[in-house]
């Protein structure tokens, strides 16, 4: 090829375009770049699902009170929350409580066994959770045993007897009547005493509490009677000398000492069992109905059986007076009952 033509085919061939070079490589720069930003925005993503490191300034400090931390059993308790920084979740067991487990802020847990027992808390918040045990926390006392049935001087159940009940009474004695002794069966079993209008009783050479001495007096009554009538009676006429628990002719019962008397609310002569009560302490006289204390009044000193001392009387007074109807389980004191005792007394059948 001579000269001419080499030149020829040199010119014919095509000239480089730099443009076109350059572009490719901004290109490949700017696919680099997007990779590495799109790798880096993955990276920051994925380090951004990793926990944070917990500031435990704003965990919970679990604590908890308590209404009380002795009771008897039968006894119910009301728990706060005193945990800070506001939870909003709670777990608690209790130990001997019921119920068990609670998830309340502030729990009422009731407690019917003695002994005692550790409270468990668990609080959380958005930030952690914190929980703490009382060991001991609450204690669970029995109630007291109150052994009534042995306090009473005398005690009568009239079980087709007069004579007094030995087992729960201390004293040694059998009632009298100049008439003819009656007797009943109550519902659910035990005997009664039937007053039929002539044959009242009277305790040999028992003249009960004198003076301003304490007494208690109790017992069991059904009556359609609507007369006024002794049901239990000591101490001779006189200023403040008799002690007399009496039904009103209204069907009231009535605590008269001849100087003074109180009569109580609830009517009685309703052919129903009713339990009557009286107590005085020197001071204080109380009378009780069903178990309830229905009057109560105070700065009364009695001196009773100043104008004379007599045999106590079961169903009238001094002879007169004299009751119809049915009673059981007569009981005198020489001590006070506390409302609690009276009350026990009106639940037994």
């Amino acid at each position: 090829m001579d000269k001419r033509n080499l030149f020829n085919e040199k010119r014919r061939m095509p000239t480089p375009n730099i443009k076109n070079t350059k572009m490719k490589y901004n290109n490949r720069n700017i696919y680099w770049i997007f990779g590495w930003v799109v790798l880096t925005s993955f990276m920051l993503s994925c380090s951004d699902d990793e926990d944070p490191i917990p500031d435990s300034s704003q965990f919970p400090i679990a604590d908890f009170s308590a209404s009380a931390t002795t009771v008897e059993a039968g006894s119910t308790v009301t728990f706060s929350d005193l945990s800070t920084n506001s939870p909003y979740l709670w777990t608690w067991n209790f130990e001997g409580g019921n119920p068990t487990y609670s998830n309340e802020p502030n729990p009422t847990v009731l407690y019917e066994g003695a002994g005692s027992y550790s409270v468990t808390m668990k609080s959380r918040n958005d930030f952690g959770a914190d929980d703490i045990t009382k060991v001991g926390y609450i204690e669970v006392t029995a109630p007291p045993i109150i052994d009534i049935d042995r306090k009473a001087v005398v005690r009568f159940t009239f079980e087709n007897s007069l004579a007094s009940d030995l087992e729960q009474g201390t004293m040694d004695v059998t009632a009298a009547t100049d008439g003819a002794a009656q007797y009943a069966i109550r519902p659910g079993g035990g005997g009664a005493y039937v007053f039929s209008g002539n044959n009242p009783l009277v305790i040999p050479g028992y003249t009960g509490i004198n003076g301003a001495g304490e007494r208690s007096v109790a017992l069991w009554m059904k009556t359609t009677h609507a007369s006024t009538s002794g049901l239990v009676h000591w101490g001779a006429s006189g200023s403040f000398s008799r002690s007399s628990f009496k039904l009103q002719s209204f069907g009231v019962v009535r605590f008269e000492y001849q100087g003074g008397g109180h009569n109580t609310t609830p009517i009685v002569n309703d052919d129903v069992w009713h339990h009557v009560a009286y107590t005085y302490d020197g001071n204080t006289i109380r009378i009780y109905v069903d178990g309830i204390e229905d009057f109560t009044v105070s700065d009364r000193v009695l001196r009773t059986g100043e104008a004379g001392e007599t045999e106590v009387n079961i169903g009238s007074q001094l002879g007169g007076s004299i009751y119809q109807g049915m009673m059981d389980d007569v009981r005198i004191f020489n001590e006070v009952l506390t409302p609690e005792e009276v009350k026990i007394l009106s639940e037994i059948k």
